[in-house]
Parts: C-alpha cells; structure tokens; sequence
C-alpha cells in the first residue's frame, strides 16, 4: 500500500487536542493549566507538576485509581522526557497517555451496570455479562496491567514495568455460558514505522526472547498457524512483538484454565485515524519486513495478524474507541451522559 501520510500527523493534532482540553475544560484547575517548569512551558499537553491526578476522569480522582494501582502494586506509567518525577506515585502529566485514556475508558465504566458489558458486546453480541475477576482477595469487573497467573511469561511478578502484561483485562460470560478473556492493549499516539525498523532479535536479548517465547509460539496449543506464521522472528519487530506475546499470555490462560477462563481475545484498542500504528507500511518506512513481505497485499497490523492465527475471528481484534464508546451509549444513554461527554471533548471520538 503506497499510502503517503505523515507519520507525526496524528500525534501532533492528538496533543493539540489535549492542550486544547487543558485549557478549556472545567474539569482542570487553573493551577493545573499552568505549568511552571520549562518542560511544561514548552509542551501544552503537559500538566502542572503535582496536578497529575486530574489526567484522570473526575469520577476517578480523589484517590480511587491511585488506591486501584496501590492496592495492586501497580506500576504507572511515567516518564522523564514528559518531566515525571519517576520515584513519585500517581499517573503521568502526559495528556496523551494512552494507559491514562485507558484508565479514563474502563474504570469509571466499571461503576455503572452493565456499561463494561455493553463495551464488549462492541466486540462480540454474544457477551451476556461481565464476571467478577476474584484474585489475591479481590473481585473486581475489570483489572489493569493484567500479567497472568501466578506470574508473567517471563517469570515475574510487578504489573505494569519489565513483564508481558495488558492495559486492561476483563472476562465475559457468553451466551452459551462460556468464560471468555479479553486481554486489552490500549493506543493513542503510538507508532513505530521507522525507516529502519528495530529488530528485536540481535545480541544476547534476542537469544533471551527467543528462549523465552519459542517453545509456546510452536507449541500444538499455541494461536499462531505455523503454515503461514512459521518464523518467530518475523514478529520480532514492534508492534507486532508486543502483540505476540500478548497472544502467548492468552494462549497460557487457556491452556492453564486461568480463572476458569475457556477462551481467550486479543483485542488492540487504537484510534482510526492513528495510521502511523495501523499501517505496516507506507511505502517508505515499515514494521516488520519480513511480514511486509510475507504478505505485500495487506495494508494494516490487523490485516497481516489475521492469516498468522489458526482462527482470527476468536483470537484477535483491532477496535477504534469510538466503536466501543458507542457501544455504551446506546445501551445506557441516561447512565453514561458525563462520562461520553468527557470522552467526547477530550479525546475526540
């Protein structure tokens, strides 16, 4: 696909967005608008230093994502080059974080009835309900930075940094009464097109991955058809890396029964127009070549996931938040008013 656009376009008009949202929403302090620091200054799309909380929708401030992450032991995402004080608690000043709009999407969905399965049945009109996730204690409809039981691929155990994880998880009970996962990686303005791809495969870490997923991606239980996905390697290229793992946890999941979970979805939430994550080429920079060339008809990250899996339709999706978003409303209406206010005018959907 020979489709020239600039790969900067979205993100650049996303932040503009947020500035525009930091300046004029009444849910934003005045002190909040007005950062002090020079990252702040330079950046709109940034928030005042100790005002990070109200990144959050207010339904959810006032300590009750912070206490959700807390309690989980839970690692936010921050990020010196937006200025974020690392050693600090809490979510980043970035307004365009995407674990922030994903946070802003499920948790305050979570506290209205139904409203998390009208989002899934976005996805699958099969979704009857939303079950409890009991785990260490808790029973909770939705979890976040979710790496599996007991422990990560990898072995470890801290939610959110160093381990195969997912932004969001959430089990649903299906018509024919079957459990099904849903393992949700948010995007808003991520890309990696590069003109010269990074190849996860080189050196000792490449060994180290290879070690790692080789044995589940070949496995007979394993998604991933070895008729036509037969190299590990070909996904060795972000962002198809990051989903094949994502595959691997829910190929495990099942497997192992986790939760009583009898099937399992991948599903990549990323906005329509943000083509510099959608597409694996432009025609001058690209994902993963070997997959370009593998399948030089096929335009999109969704596209090319779907003949490498032994039954797609079950196994992966890729969504806009907008397709979600209105999935809710036309189920609750009344109930979600403020809440797809709020993401209408911040996030544009």
């Amino acid at each position: 696909m020979q489709q020239r656009f600039s790969r900067t376009g979205f993100e650049r008009a996303a932040k503009e967005r947020q500035a525009r949202f930091r300046q004029d929403s009444t849910t934003i302090s005045g002190e909040s608008k007005h950062p002090m620091d020079d990252k702040g200054m330079r950046n709109s799309h940034l928030l005042a230093l100790g005002h990070e909380e109200e990144n959050l929708f207010p339904g959810v401030r006032d300590g009750e994502a912070i206490d959700f992450f807390r309690q989980r032991n839970i690692k936010w995402w921050r990020n010196p080059r937006s200025g974020d004080d690392t050693n600090t608690d809490g979510p980043t000043r970035n307004m365009a974080s995407s674990q922030v709009a994903c946070v802003n999407f499920l948790l305050p969905l979570a506290g209205i009835p139904r409203a998390l399965a009208a989002a899934l049945r976005a996805l699958d009109d099969d979704v009857r309900a939303v079950v409890d996730i009991a785990h260490d204690g808790r029973a909770t409809p939705v979890e976040f930075e979710w790496l599996g039981l007991p422990r990560s691929l990898e072995g470890g155990v801290t939610r959110g940094a160093q381990n195969t994880s997912v932004d969001a998880f959430l089990i649903a009970e299906t018509a024919s009464g079957r459990r099904r996962a849903y393992l949700m990686e948010w995007k808003y303005v991520e890309q990696y097109l590069r003109t010269r791809p990074e190849f996860k495969g080189d050196g000792k870490s490449g060994d180290t991955r290879r070690r790692r997923y080789a044995d589940a991606y070949r496995a007979p239980f394993s998604s991933f058809n070895p008729e036509t996905a037969p190299d590990l390697d070909d996904f060795l290229y972000e962002p198809f890396y990051q989903i094949m793992r994502q595959r691997l946890l829910a190929d495990r999941m099942v497997r192992m029964g986790e939760l009583d979970v009898d099937e399992a979805k991948v599903v990549v939430v990323a906005p329509e127009d943000n083509l510099a994550y959608r597409l694996i080429s432009d025609g001058r920079a690209v994902t993963s070549p070997p997959l370009a060339r593998r399948f030089p008809r096929l335009a999109t990250v969704d596209e090319v996931m779907r003949p490498c899996l032994k039954d797609p339709d079950s196994q992966f999706r890729m969504v806009s938040p907008s397709r979600l978003l209105e999935g809710v409303v036309r189920s609750l209406p009344k109930e979600t008013v403020a809440w797809a206010g709020y993401w209408r005018e911040r996030y544009g959907v």
